[in-house]
């Protein structure tokens, strides 16, 4: 039975590399066409690919986390004789073909020169993506920095084995890093800070944690409510007045607007990665609601689970316990919004904390950002009448 390697498929114009998410088959398992194979993310959404044959994974050429251009081999597949004689039936569908036409593209003798030195055969030089059609230099640099192939500069200075040491990324952080730069590619990113008055949580919480301590519902009891998951309440409730924030931007003319927002809440894991819990719906929650269902989600995040979805419209992360005053976050695509809460210190007799936000400039102007910000002031200021 031949074996035949399965394509990257291009699926949407200009996009130029996916991050594959979930390999759903192992080598040697059954494979039957147009069955769900692999998950991969674009900088637009995470899309299920279906297989175009029936036959038997024999070999996966990427792993999870790996970034990949528009046209590269991920998988090799043992195709079953009678499906290696027929249609496949999927032309039309951009996925991987037994035999796929390479792709119309000019290539200059300069660039034809170019990618011969660096050992790039015609079909390969086919399938580098390029905007404009036309394929030059700096498209292939782009490629092979893609896949990591891109020639060192030169062997002098190379530093001694045991002068270092290398670690892989795990599947996360390359799918984090990934969200980055699709974000940075697309995001027109501004910011805006204020203070609020901290000193109001920190007295609230105090005062619900020692009553909580009286209390004879076991239920209670078991809340304690911190001052960062009492502000981000106040931050939910915030965000049904401003529904800029919990929109998205989808393709370059539509605004899509929810309901309701998908809260999310950066959580560090020991290692150095960094993941996302999210409440679902936060702003339709009560106070106890919210704090079972942050504390729930933050604990699965804290063994793992990145929970960042594209309805993920707004982010917060805190970093109180770490005497960091300032710090201007960056936001990751689709999110809207993101909120960096920075450490409380006392100024001129009261508590406060700088909170700074950087927003989708595409979709929230310097008004609306000030107005929200205006707003969770505000909640802050009457924390108890927002909870109670």
């Amino acid at each position: 039975m031949p074996i035949e390697e399965v394509y990257v498929p291009q699926m949407g114009e200009g996009l130029q590399e996916v991050v594959i998410i979930k390999l759903h088959k192992q080598p040697g398992d059954v494979v039957k066409r147009d069955e769900p194979f692999y998950t991969m993310e674009t900088d637009k959404a995470s899309l299920e690919v279906e297989s175009p044959y029936d036959g038997v994974l024999r070999e996966w050429l990427a792993e999870e986390g790996a970034v990949l251009p528009i046209g590269a081999p991920i998988a090799r597949i043992e195709v079953l004789a009678a499906a290696a004689t027929s249609s496949t039936g999927l032309e039309g569908k951009g996925i991987g073909l037994e035999k796929q036409p390479l792709p119309s593209v000019t290539i200059p003798p300069r660039t034809r020169a170019y990618c011969k030195e660096r050992g790039i055969s015609e079909e390969e030089m086919r399938r580098i993506p390029t905007p404009t059609g036309k394929l030059l230099p700096e498209h292939v640099d782009a490629y092979l920095q893609a896949k990591q192939l891109q020639p060192s500069a030169g062997t002098h200075d190379i530093p001694a084995e045991d002068d270092y040491t290398d670690r892989p990324l795990s599947v996360r952080q390359r799918t984090f890093i990934h969200r980055l730069l699709r974000s940075q590619q697309t995001v027109v990113p501004a910011s805006a800070r204020r203070i609020v008055e901290w000193g109001r949580i920190r007295r609230f919480v105090d005062r619900l944690r020692a009553e909580e301590e009286l209390s004879d519902d076991p239920a209670e009891k078991a809340l304690k409510p911190t001052a960062f998951q009492t502000f981000a309440y106040c931050v939910a409730q915030a965000l049904k007045e401003h529904p800029r924030f919990r929109s998205t931007l989808v393709g370059e003319a539509t605004v899509r607007e929810y309901r309701h927002v998908n809260l999310g809440i950066a959580v560090a894991l020991p290692e150095g990665e960094l993941v996302t819990a999210v409440v679902s719906k936060a702003d339709t929650l009560s106070f106890a609601d919210f704090l079972r269902v942050a504390q729930e989600r933050i604990e699965r995040a804290r063994g793992g689970e990145d929970q960042a979805a594209e309805t993920t419209q707004f982010l917060l992360s805190y970093l109180g316990p770490y005497d960091i005053l300032d710090a201007t976050p960056v936001l990751v695509a689709p999110s809207v919004g993101v909120l960096f809460i920075g450490s409380a210190y006392m100024l001129e007799g009261k508590q406060v904390a700088n909170i700074s936000l950087t927003f989708d400039h595409r979709v929230v102007q310097g008004v609306d950002a000030a107005l929200f910000l205006q707003t969770i002031a505000r909640n802050v200021e009457a924390v108890e009448e927002i909870v109670l």
